[in-house]
């Protein structure tokens, strides 16, 4: 599997072992900046990888990033 661009704040919840409840936490208290593409609800975020190690740290968001890759996730 390739490297995906972005990831679902479910996926990010999902491999870092936390509840989606605590990403969307960190969305809204404007912790971890977010990209909503255009044409879609406003609902809908997306995480890149620039996104999440400003939050978590680079070698952290890249695990998590490579685990879905590598479809460990």
């Amino acid at each position: 599997m390739d490297r995906p661009t972005t990831l679902s704040p479910q996926e990010v919840a999902d491999a870092l072992g936390m509840s989606r409840r605590t990403i969307y936490r960190w969305i809204n208290d404007r912790d971890l900046d977010t990209t909503q593409p255009s044409g879609k609800a406003k609902s809908r975020h997306r995480i890149f990888e620039r996104q999440l190690a400003e939050k978590i740290g680079e070698e952290d968001a890249a695990e998590v990033f490579n685990a879905y890759a590598n479809d460990e996730a």
